[in-house]
């Protein structure tokens, strides 16, 4: 039976920490630690921390942003696995960890589905596919809530990246999943709701999570792959998007076309 790591972080969100703390505290399955890394909060988080039971490490102290904090969690986790459920994410039930532990998974990087919490009760059910291709995870991303990961992939190909603000786990999910080849298991039911008034969330960030993105492929890919993923994910045709590879104007003909249709439908 494998251990867990839980790592919640946390600033100024003392009724979210509660909420959060709570619902892993109140597991059946305990075969977990539990680590919270406040960021110096001054809400009264710091009160939710010391009242709870169960809290294996804790430290409240200035860091340099939400990876930055999660990386003082990785250094000192020592579970097989690490879950990040951040401060206002909380687990769906009070059996959802021996659900999944029962599934007895063996891959790298376990992932499930996971309902969105747009306040006021408004929740939404989103999926991914069952099977993770490098195609997905070039256009989108797995969720750090509903995703398990061994904790030896950080030994090996290390913690978040600080130079990315936003988008460091899609970074290491990248890296790990595309590049180093990660082997993944999708859980068959969701497993966590998120708090949507995150930071990689809120609507002003999305030109910022695009531009590390577009960076973080830069630093993987070479030019001809890149163009092979963007021309896949307009035209869904393998052989027609490797063929377009270093034939720029039959690119541009092709986008002209593709852009005139898209119009046309919409």
């Amino acid at each position: 039976m494998p251990l867990l790591s839980i790592i919640t972080i946390n600033y100024n969100n003392a009724n979210g920490l509660k909420k959060t703390m709570d619902s892993v505290i109140s597991q059946s399955f305990k075969n977990f630690e539990y680590l919270v890394i406040d960021g110096g909060s001054d809400d009264g988080s710091l009160d939710v921390i010391k009242n709870a039971q169960a809290v294996h490490y804790w430290v409240s102290e200035k860091d340099n942003g939400i990876y930055d904090a999660m990386n003082k969690g990785i250094i000192k986790a020592k579970g097989d696995y690490i879950l990040f459920l951040n401060s206002g994410d909380l687990l769906l039930n009070d059996s959802i960890l021996q659900k999944v532990i029962n599934l007895n998974l063996k891959e790298d990087i376990w992932y499930a589905d996971l309902i969105f919490d747009f306040g006021n009760g408004n929740h939404k059910l989103m999926k991914l596919p069952k099977t993770l291709t490098k195609m997905h995870m070039y256009k989108d991303n797995i969720w750090h809530p509903t995703s398990f990961i061994n904790r030896s992939l950080f030994l090996k190909y290390g913690n978040y990246n600080l130079m990315y603000k936003i988008a460091a786990d899609y970074d290491f999910f990248f890296k790990a999943i595309v590049v180093k080849d990660a082997s993944t298991a999708s859980i068959p039911f969701p497993t966590a709701l998120y708090d949507t008034s995150g930071l990689s969330s809120l609507s002003e960030n999305l030109d910022q999570i695009k531009k590390e993105r577009v960076m973080i492929h830069q630093s993987y890919l070479t030019i001809d792959e890149i163009s092979y993923y963007d021309n896949l994910m307009k035209f869904k045709i393998q052989s027609f998007s490797k063929w377009l590879i270093n034939k720029p104007k039959a690119t541009r003909i092709t986008n002209l076309l593709f852009n005139v249709y898209s119009k046309l439908r919409n």
